[in-house]
């Protein structure tokens, strides 16, 4: 063998026992390094998930076991603000072309203020309001499958077509025709209108006996200029503009074409169910019709009554002595009223006394917020009501269902403010060198 040639060592029981422990301490970090990747990936797998999977679908509020998820919400409340913010811009718009030196642009700017104001109020509660409006939208939609109603896709067409026109400042063809068969009528009831003959002129004298007929004032009066025709939309018109709204909700809401059809689809849908409601109502209801004589003290109401005691007219004494110029012209009449409709503007005790009161009859002095009154009842019976009343009615009954609906066990909100998406409104007001939408103006 060659000098300086090594002769190779096989490794003793000790090196060959520190070998192994080493590789055991190895095997053991990279096992611990391993669980520790997976924990670290399941830890970021479950909040993806929980970001792009678990939140979107989390429900805001259920509705008789229909989830309305947070996506849906979310999408709804960038809609609802786009739409207020809109009508915020377009209102200091007009404030902005207002002179605000001419005091005849007052009234107008406190007129687009108090909108504003409005407007303002309504953008400040817009995210819990959406979830209201979203649980109601459900529980109409789903009394509208228990009555049989639905809304027809030309329907939803209609309303949309109808919706576009109106955003462009055009007319639907539906829309024309309807104004044009409401002139028609109008046209049709003003030929049958016998109207009171004219007195031929005649020749005034004048200071000198000469005659000069009487001048026609009519043909001195300039003729208005037409009203400018509305345009009546053409296909391409609506399709053109649809297709650039449809953009601009996508960008400034995130909102898809299908979302849109739905929102309008729920308003049709609420107006069925309203008006199914409506016509459940009647026409006619139990009323009294009273009179009244209004004076300013109980003692002037304790002469009054004396007089009436007397054998004196009610309607000649209201007529001379009521506080209320507006009724004593007509013998004190106040009119027909449903029970209940006395109570806000006379109080408690004055609807008491009109419904208690036989027809013919009249009261003792019964104080109200107005002063005292002695009210008498000319009729009770039953009475058509009129379209006030009628509306008022309709509005109470579906108000009636629709607050006993939303009490149901049924729903259960499980919203709470950070369900909402990111407000960049709120973040201005924040921070107000990074602007806001003003509610006040110079114009004011």
């Amino acid at each position: 063998m060659a000098k300086g040639k090594r002769q190779h060592k096989e490794p003793t029981k000790k090196q060959i026992a520190v070998s192994r422990r080493e590789k055991k301490q190895q095997k053991r970090v990279l096992i611990a390094l391993g669980v520790v990747a997976i924990l670290v990936l399941g830890v970021a797998l479950a909040g993806l998930f929980d970001q792009l999977v678990a939140k979107p679908s989390r429900p805001v509020a259920v509705v008789n076991d229909v989830r309305i998820r947070t996506d849906e919400y979310q999408s709804r409340v960038l809609y609802e603000r786009f739409m207020l913010d809109t009508v915020m811009r377009n209102l200091q718009t007009q404030l902005s072309l207002l002179d605000p030196e001419d005091p005849a642009n007052e009234f107008v700017a406190n007129y687009y203020q108090q909108i504003a104001s409005q407007t303002n109020q309504q953008r400040l509660g817009v995210d819990r309001q959406t979830l209201d409006d979203m649980v109601d939208e459900q529980l109409v939609s789903q009394k509208a499958a228990e009555l049989g109603l639905n809304v027809s896709e030309d329907e939803l067409d209609d309303a949309i077509r109808a919706r576009i026109a109106s955003l462009s400042g055009f007319l639907t063809e539906a829309q024309a025709t309807a104004v044009a068969s409401t002139a028609v009528a109008v046209t049709a009831t003003a030929e049958t209108f016998t109207p009171t003959p004219e007195p031929t002129p005649t020749s005034t004298l004048t200071a000198t006996l000469v005659t000069t007929d009487t001048p026609d004032l009519a043909s001195e009066i300039p003729t208005p200029a037409p009203t400018p025709t509305r345009h009546i939309m053409t296909e391409d018109e609506f399709n053109q503009n649809y297709a650039d709204y449809l953009s601009l909700l996508k960008e400034q809401a995130d909102l898809t074409e299908a979302e849109y059809r739905h929102i309008i689809e729920a308003q049709l849908l609420f107006d069925k169910v309203y008006q199914h409601f409506a016509d459940q109502e009647p026409t006619e209801a139990d009323q009294v019709n009273i009179s009244h004589i209004q004076l300013d003290t109980q003692e002037e109401a304790e002469a009054v009554l004396e007089r009436l005691n007397a054998g004196e007219d009610f309607a000649l004494v209201a007529s001379e002595v009521s506080t209320d110029t507006f009724t004593a012209a007509d013998g004190g009449e106040l009119g027909w009223f449903l029970e209940g409709e006395l109570v806000s503007r006379f109080g408690g005790e004055f609807e008491s006394a009109a419904f208690s009161l036989s027809p013919g009859k009249y009261s003792d002095p019964v104080p109200s917020p107005a002063g005292w009154h002695i009210l008498k009842v000319n009729e009770h019976s039953l009475h058509p009501l009129s379209s006030y009343q009628l509306r008022t009615q309709q509005q109470q009954a579906f108000s009636n269902w629709l607050q006993e609906a939303q009490s149901g066990e049924g729903v259960e909100i499980l919203w709470d403010p950070g369900m909402a998406p990111p407000d960049p409104l709120l973040e201005r007001s924040a921070n107000p060198a990074g602007g806001s939408i003003p509610v006040n103006s110079s114009n004011q």
